[in-house]
């Protein structure tokens, strides 16, 4: 009896064992089953993202000032020692097609956040383009865009070796408040352009074109004459590292919204209609991007009625990646020159002209992607302005931190 009974608990134990066993396991995948479900369900959405991605990418800085400047022997500058929110600025971009054999159409928007309370220009709006190119031989790009015919005024701020661009490229390709003909609209325009490239290489191709047609009038503004800027690029990249450029523009300025008669003769030599005044302006340069060592330089001359002037800049450095991921660090030197009112081609006259030239050195540290800085020295020589016919230096030194995000 005593035998039955304990094979009859024995039983009843491995029944209970076994069905706890069951019900455990059910658990077990059910949980597997749930685990699954939402990795799917992951997957599905990272798929998604990559995939928005394509079509919606944002990407934006900010960059932080400090000035310091320094005028001898000058009696209308008194120097500069101010903090400024040098620019903030904010990207879209994407690829709204892209085809299987390289057929792409991509967009961008660029706005200046820091222009929404500049009265001057209220408008944050610098780029707004769409670009079809179907194969690499023919493309079109239509819309406000950045004027690619100089090397140095297609760097991004955020990516630029230096603080300060060059003399040539700001006075004479309208990218800053210097610009000869008084438009500060930081190298951008309004109309279309045809690019291309032949001879291929895994990269690039060797020989490349730009040719466009633009207002003439700067940043969101409608055509104020009836001419049109012309221009043609030609780039010439016998590696991928090292870009030989040859460029001309044709066009005409009504500097008439700017400035009166009279100061138009007077300053630009220009006794015609000021709604066409003339405003040419051509160019070379070379630009070499290594692994470490880099290096520009361009020469851009034009004529603004019967005023010329020309401008000039070689730079070049290293940059170091630093060990156990410290980031990178990069050294600049660059020397500067620029001439308005530099002469007339018959006479080689300079009595009149306003001359600068510019040594800078620049070192800049990026610790992170997505954090650098700069500290830049400059020593600036400006003859025969007209606060004094005397030689004036400027020494100065600026600070500047970038963050991107």
């Amino acid at each position: 009896m005593k035998r039955i009974l304990s094979i009859t608990l024995a039983l009843f134990a491995f029944v209970a064992v076994s069905a706890q066993e069951a019900a455990t396991t059910g658990n077990l995948e059910a949980k597997v089953t749930e685990l699954e479900t939402r990795l799917a369900k992951n997957e599905k959405r990272a798929a998604a993202w990559e995939k928005a991605k394509q079509y919606f990418k944002i990407t934006s800085f900010v960059q932080g000032m400090y000035e310091w400047a320094n005028d001898k022997n000058s009696t209308d500058l008194t120097g500069v020692s101010t903090f400024s929110i040098r620019r903030a600025r904010m990207s879209i971009t994407g690829d709204l097609y892209k085809g299987k054999k390289g057929a792409v159409i991509d967009y961008r928007f660029y706005f200046d956040l820091a222009r929404i309370k500049n009265n001057s220009n209220p408008n944050p709006i610098l780029d707004m383009w769409v670009r079809y190119r179907p194969f690499k031989e023919f493309g079109i790009q239509f819309g406000q865009y950045k004027n690619p015919v100089t090397f140095e005024a297609s760097i991004s701020p955020s990516k630029y070796e230096f603080i300060d661009y060059s003399y040539a490229i700001c006075n004479l390709a309208k990218m800053g408040s210097d610009d000869v003909a008084g438009l500060n609209v930081t190298a951008r325009d309004m109309g279309f352009q045809f690019i291309g490239g032949f001879i291929h290489r895994d990269g690039y191709s060797i020989i490349n074109y730009n040719v466009g047609v633009l207002n003439g009038n700067g940043l969101n503004l409608k055509d104020n004459n009836k001419s049109k800027d012309v221009y043609g690029l030609l780039t010439i990249k016998p590696s991928a590292k090292l870009s030989l450029a040859t460029f001309y523009q044709w066009g005409e300025a009504n500097l008439a919204e700017f400035f009166s008669e009279e100061k138009i003769q007077n300053e630009y030599g220009w006794y015609g209609n000021p709604e066409y005044v003339t405003m040419h302006r051509w160019g070379v340069g070379f630009k070499y991007d290594g692994d470490g060592p880099y290096a520009r330089g361009e020469y851009v001359a034009g004529t603004t009625g019967e005023l010329v002037s020309e401008g000039a800049y070689l730079a070049g450095g290293y940059k170091f990646k630093l060990p156990k991921n410290a980031g990178r660090i990069w050294t600049g030197v660059m020397a500067d020159y620029f001439c308005k009112n530099c002469f007339d081609y018959t006479n080689r006259d300079t009595a009149n002209a306003a001359i600068n030239t510019r040594y800078s050195v620049c070192v800049g540290y990026e610790p992170i992607k997505y954090f650098h800085f700069q500290v830049a020295y400059s020593l600036e020589q400006r003859i025969h302005h007209t606060f004094s016919n005397n030689r004036h230096f400027n020494n100065g030194i600026k600070l500047l931190a970038t963050i991107i995000f």
